[in-house]
């Protein structure tokens, strides 16, 4: 596969706006710099959930109802949306892990994006509390992930409707449901939306000068993670690099990136593979973004196009499966008749 072709998938969004560029100089100046000294023992990473319990003092977004369910033994907040789809998405539900890094956040620190995803595509997304650090490394964190998949796909009206998404570490999971799945003969996901997706736990693993421009994660604060990620008490199942997994394990595929960002290659790289085996996978990248910029919601317009591109690419998805299975309940009435 030549480069030229990989690019065949990736559409990049040269023009960043205002407000794009008034994030990423203060991320690339101040947060790089909180990152690089922040302390990553336990003590320090214990300190991190105040940003989880700050965020769970905003206001409760608007036109969706949010309420906590459990799935599989893992709690999960649910947005629905006041308004459902029905149109293509009807019946489609979405399950949500969000990013951090293995370390911290949760779901009152991904509401917004929860409930933007719910209210734009009309659907109930589940947004996962699952294990993290410093208690459980991210082989615990897989094991919540395809736990609360199995009860998700068990809890739906249409299992063949789930779609599984997630922002860097998040995305990892996301990914890792995928590969899992078709280990353990479930189900796969109906679609596997990555915003910024971290697709391998070695992503230092690429050329150091391209990493070392991203916007506000630098180096090494991933080399002082990586040694964490692999505590237990569950072992990390399959590939730590689910961009090296079978293409086979992916459903449709739709991701995002920043230019230039620290997991930008294994994006374009995953991008590639697919696009090479003919998958359906449609990739997004935008210059001067910062990482994971679709869970911003609507601050930037870059975070509002992510968000309709993502139900553009939903509904196209499932408007196939929709005529494909048309198509086949025609035929078997035309046998039967």
């Amino acid at each position: 596969m030549s480069a030229r072709q990989a690019e065949e998938a990736v559409t990049v969004h040269e023009t960043p706006s205002v407000p794009a560029l008034l994030l990423y100089w203060p991320a690339r100046l101040l947060l790089k710099t909180a990152y690089r000294i922040w302390p990553l023992g336990d003590r320090g990473i214990r300190a991190l959930t105040f940003i989880e319990v700050l965020f769970g003092w905003l206001p409760k977004p608007p036109n969706v109802d949010l309420t906590t369910v459990d799935l599989g033994g893992v709690e999960a907040e649910l947005s629905v949306p006041r308004t459902p789809a029905h149109d293509q998405l009807r019946g489609v539900s979405v399950l949500y892990l969000h990013g951090g890094g293995f370390l911290f956040c949760g779901p009152a620190t991904h509401r917004r994006v929860c409930a933007r995803l719910a209210e734009t595509l009309g659907v109930s997304v589940y947004s996962l509390r699952y294990r993290q650090l410093p208690e459980a490394g991210a082989g615990t964190s897989v094991q919540d992930a395809c736990d609360a998949y199995r009860a998700l796909l068990d809890r739906s009206d249409a299992p063949d409707k789930v779609v599984v998404a997630g922002d860097s570490a998040g995305g990892f999971l996301a990914a890792k449901i995928c590969e899992l799945a078709a280990t353990d003969g479930v189900p796969r996901p109906a679609a596997f939306v990555g915003y910024s997706p971290q697709l391998s736990l070695d992503p230092d693993r690429h050329d150091p000068a391209l990493l070392g421009a991203d916007a506000y994660m630098p180096l090494s604060a991933i080399r002082r993670a990586k040694p964490r990620w692999e505590r237990g008490p569950v072992a990390l199942r399959g590939t730590r690099s689910p961009v090296d997994a079978p293409v086979e394990v992916f459903p449709p595929t739709f991701l995002t990136a920043a230019d230039r960002e620290l997991l930008e290659p294994d994006i374009r790289a995953l991008t590639g593979r697919l696009h090479a085996a003919g998958r359906a996978v449609e990739t997004h990248v935008w210059r001067r973004g910062v990482h994971a910029f679709p869970v911003l919601d609507a601050l930037t317009s870059e975070s509002r196009a992510a968000m309709r591109l993502t139900g553009e690419f939903l509904r196209e998805v499932f408007g196939r499966t929709d005529t494909a299975r048309l198509e086949t309940v025609e035929v078997a009435d035309d046998r039967a008749g």
